[in-house]
């Protein structure tokens, strides 16, 4: 005789969809499978659990992107392999679990431009969902040699190599103010903090550069390797004009600016919402 299988009664008090968002990257980016959209393009974002709060605290894991994973998998079923995710979709659906869980505001401090005084401004994160903008199909740097560059946002990997060279970087910086170095070892860890952050930055942009082409030519590259030593033998304009979009594209999706007003003075500007993927604090 077949076991019953008992339903839980509290099953209908469990954490429901709290909203549904667009991707910035739309529909048509990723393989078939590693994202299920609703029939309006959309995801469902749930609030986190205690347990999904709990792994957030874990240094290491944040460092190592086991963090981010587990968290997208809980409160964002549809997303079935989050390693996939361009960094753009990673801000839009952490700022929407955010969002899911607290309801919250966004604190920021700022110092007024016009008068200096310091103003606590608390944002709410719903104002960043709905100003979002969207990635086109491809983008393409076409250079003065006949050559086009296309290129794409970071993914999860290069957000992960972003964020530990950030870390690294604060550290460089907290022991290089340390009393007990001589000029001499702190000119020498600056130097090296630099060369590495130079080459972070770099490889970054190899990662990012999906193929180089010259129809009239017929090439069409694709390896890394051809496109890391091609980089390091073009000139510097055409390396910025490279770089420029790379950063452009990385900055699409959830809006990332607001109108400050200074409460002393009442000056008002724009600035930026410093956002983190990995702050819930």
């Amino acid at each position: 005789m077949e076991q019953q299988v008992r339903q839980n009664p509290l099953k209908q008090y469990f954490r429901q969809f709290k909203l549904f968002i667009k991707l910035p990257s739309g529909t048509s980016y990723y393989p078939d499978g590693s994202v299920k959209f609703t029939d309006a393009g959309e995801v469902g974002v749930m609030p986190m659990t205690g347990q999904d709060e709990l792994i957030l605290k874990n240094p290491d894991a944040l460092l190592n992107g086991e963090a981010l994973i587990e968290v997208l998998k809980s409160c964002v079923p549809a997303v079935t392999n989050p390693r996939v995710l361009l960094t753009n979709d990673i801000d839009a659906l952490i700022t929407a679990v955010r969002y899911a869980t607290f309801n919250d505001t966004l604190e920021t401090e700022l110092k007024c431009p016009s008068c200096g005084a310091q103003n606590l401004f608390k944002i709410n994160l719903q104002h960043s969902l709905d100003g979002m903008s969207f990635l086109e199909s491809e983008y393409v740097v076409n250079l003065e040699n006949g050559l086009s560059v296309f290129v794409k946002p970071y993914a999860f990997p290069e957000l992960l190599r972003g964020l530990h060279a950030q870390f690294e970087q604060s550290k460089v910086e907290r022991a290089i103010t340390s009393e007990k170095l001589t000029d001499e070892a702190r000119m020498k860890m600056f130097s090296n903090s630099f060369k590495e952050l130079s080459l972070v930055t770099y490889d970054l942009m190899v990662s990012s550069i999906v193929k180089v082409v010259d129809e009239s030519k017929g090439i069409n590259i694709n390896d890394k390797g051809f496109i890391k030593e091609f980089l390091q033998n073009i000139d510097k304009k055409s390396i910025d004009k490279v770089s420029d979009l790379i950063k452009e594209i990385n900055q699409i999706g959830i809006k990332r600016s607001f109108m400050a007003k200074c409460e002393k003075c009442n000056h008002v500007w724009e600035s930026e919402i410093d956002f983190n993927p990995v702050n819930f604090s």
